[in-house]
């Protein structure tokens, strides 16, 4: 907030990135175009996960802060829409450009080894990594030569999301820590396929990145991750539930070519958002307000 106050006025437009935890009310402090970059939103799902004295100033901020802008950038037209039925005043400049990939990705040579991968933030709430858990348990003894890899950033514990599961399964699932680059290209393009069972999401970049490996993905059915199934590069899950999740991993293990033909659907699909086209659009919208 002090960087902008002080030197915001050097800049021909400002973006903000909004996070509801921290809102920096960039629009009060100069006079530069600011455009609000709305990346998700968790609605009720701030009360499930955080204390109420963080929960509730936090979906207030969520709720109204964006009120107070009128020019937008959204990753998804689901989170646009939630954000923009909500504010009255007159909209300036609103744009949806998605998340995107690395042309390398669309590249790699798939294998087929015997694990199963989730690769984003180690969340347990926000993953649905419990249910994940619950689902692998499942089916674990059915494929006992199949593992489930972890990958990500450790927002929880590793050991707190198997504290309440059957000490076999220490054995069968691996945390493999925060990957990136070529060891994250390996980690994926080797997988059997990839796993998101996320509550609540906006655009997650792992889903892109999976399917350019060629690999088929399993979703919940949360109206941001719909695209999956309609792409035909994945399947989804009722959201919550360890037993659907469990039956749609068996569905895949079980069927080689159902896997491979969704996987060739998933490179075709993730070729179209590569960065460098992202980028350019990004830079358009940019021209575009500053131009206004």
């Amino acid at each position: 907030s002090n960087f902008v106050r002080k030197y915001g006025n050097d800049f021909d437009v400002i973006v903000e990135n909004f996070l509801p935890s921290t809102p920096f009310f960039s629009q009060f402090l100069t006079e530069t175009k600011v455009i609000l970059q709305v990346q998700g939103v968790m609605e009720r799902h701030a009360f499930k996960k955080f204390n109420p004295l963080y929960s509730i100033p936090m979906s207030f901020f969520e709720r109204f802060y964006p009120c107070l802008y009128n020019r937008f950038i959204f990753v998804s037209d689901i989170t646009k829409e939630k954000v923009i039925s909500k504010v009255k005043r007159s909209i300036k400049f609103c744009k949806v450009i998605p998340n995107g990939i690395n042309e390398d990705m669309l590249k790699t040579n798939p294998t087929d080894a015997d694990y199963i991968l989730f690769l984003s933030r180690i969340d347990i709430y926000t993953k649905g990594l419990d249910i994940l858990i619950k689902a692998f348990e499942k089916i674990s003894l059915q494929y006992p030569e199949i593992r489930l890899i972890l990958a990500g950033y450790e927002f929880d514990k590793f050991e707190k999301l198997l504290s309440n599961f059957p000490p076999y399964l220490n054995d069968k699932i691996t945390y493999s820590g925060f990957a990136t680059g070529q060891e994250k290209i390996k980690l994926i393009s080797g997988a059997k396929f990839f796993i998101l069972p996320s509550r609540h999401e906006s655009s997650p970049i792992s889903i892109l990145e999976a399917a350019a490996c060629m690999k088929p993905v399993i979703v919940s059915d949360i109206p941001e991750l719909d695209f999956v199934q309609k792409e035909g590069f994945g399947l989804s899950f009722a959201s919550g539930s360890a037993d659907e999740l469990a039956d749609k991993i068996k569905l895949l293990l079980d069927d080689a070519d159902k896997r491979d033909a969704m996987g060739r659907c998933g490179r075709k699909y993730a070729g179209t958002f590569l960065w460098d086209k992202i980028a350019l659009d990004f830079e358009k919208g940019l021209k575009q307000v500053v131009k206004k």
